[in-house]
C-alpha cells in the first residue's frame, strides 16, 4: 500500500482537537471537511484521498485528544487553493485548537516497499519519524542501509509498506529540511516488536527525531475518501 507516486504531493495535519470527546471530533470532520460540498471541492482541486487516524491507545508519543489525516495530492497548486479558502479554514478552526498542516514530496531515489495487507489481518496503523536533515541523499541512504536488511522481518511482523518523503520549500525558500518516514503497519504489536529492536535511522537526522504511533480512526464512521 503506497499513498504516493510521482509527481503527487503528501499533505499532513496534526493537531489538537477542541471536541473533548471522539465522537463529537468525528462528527464536526464529517460536517466540514467530510461533507458532501467540502469532499467534492477537494477533489475538483486534487485531492485523491483522504485518511483520518488516532493516537495509539497507551503511547504517550500522542495524545489522545490529537487527529492525524494523511491526504494525497496531483496538484500542489489545487492544494494551497483549497486551503486558502475562508470556509476550508473556519472549518479546520471548527475542529482544531492548532494544527500544523505539512506538504511532502517522495524523496528521490529513496529505499521503499509496498506489500499487499495479509488477509487475516484487518487493521491498519502508522508510525512517522520526522526530523531535521541535512540533505535528502543523505537520509535516503541512512534509511536504506537500516530498513532494506530487516524488511523481511518486518513483513513477518505485519508490516505492509514504508516511504519517505522530504518537506517541500516554503514559498520564501527559507527552512530546514526536513525528512518524514512514514510506515504503514497491519499488527500494532509487531509494529511495537520491531520498532523496539531498531536502531541506526537516527544518524539521517540532525538532531532528535519525533516519532508517534497511529491507528486507523475509530469511533464510528469517519468520512474518507
Amino acid at each position: 500500500m503506497s499513498w504516493l507516486s510521482q509527481p503527487s504531493v503528501l499533505l499532513t495535519v496534526r493537531g489538537t482537537v477542541i471536541p473533548t470527546g471522539r465522537d463529537e471530533a468525528r462528527q464536526i470532520h464529517n460536517q466540514t471537511a467530510g461533507s458532501e460540498e467540502g469532499v467534492a471541492a477537494a477533489r475538483a482541486l486534487g485531492d485523491l484521498s483522504h485518511k483520518v487516524f488516532t493516537p495509539l491507545p497507551g503511547l504517550e508519543v500522542a495524545t489522545d485528544n490529537e487527529l492525524l489525516f494523511i491526504d494525497v495530492w496531483n496538484d500542489a497548486e489545487g492544494l494551497g487553493t483549497f486551503f486558502a479558502d475562508a470556509q476550508v479554514q473556519h472549518g479546520a478552526a471548527m475542529l482544531f485548537s492548532e494544527r500544523e498542516a505539512v506538504v511532502w514530496s517522495p524523496s528521490v531515489d529513496a529505499f521503499g516497499f509496498e506489500l499487499p495487507r495479509p488477509m487475516h489481518l484487518h487493521d491498519l496503523f502508522v508510525g512517522l519519524v520526522r526530523g531535521p536533515i541535512d540533505d535528502q541523499a543523505t537520509a535516503a541512504k541512512v534509511f536504506h542501509d537500516v530498513l532494506e536488511p530487516t524488511i523481511s522481518d518486518a513483513r513477518r511482523l505485519g508490516q505492509i509498506s514504508h516511504q519517505l518523503y522530504t518537506r517541500l520549500p516554503s514559498p520564501d525558500g527559507n527552512g530546514q529540511p526536513e525528512a518524514l518516514g512514514i510506515d504503514v503497519w497491519a499488527d500494532a504489536q509487531g509494529m511495537g516488536e520491531h520498532y523496539a529492536s531498531l536502531s541506526g535511522f537516527e544518524s539521517a537526522f540532525t538532531a532528535e527525531p519525533a516519532t508517534s504511533l497511529w491507528e486507523q480512526a475509530i469511533g464510528g464512521v469517519w468520512t474518507e475518501w
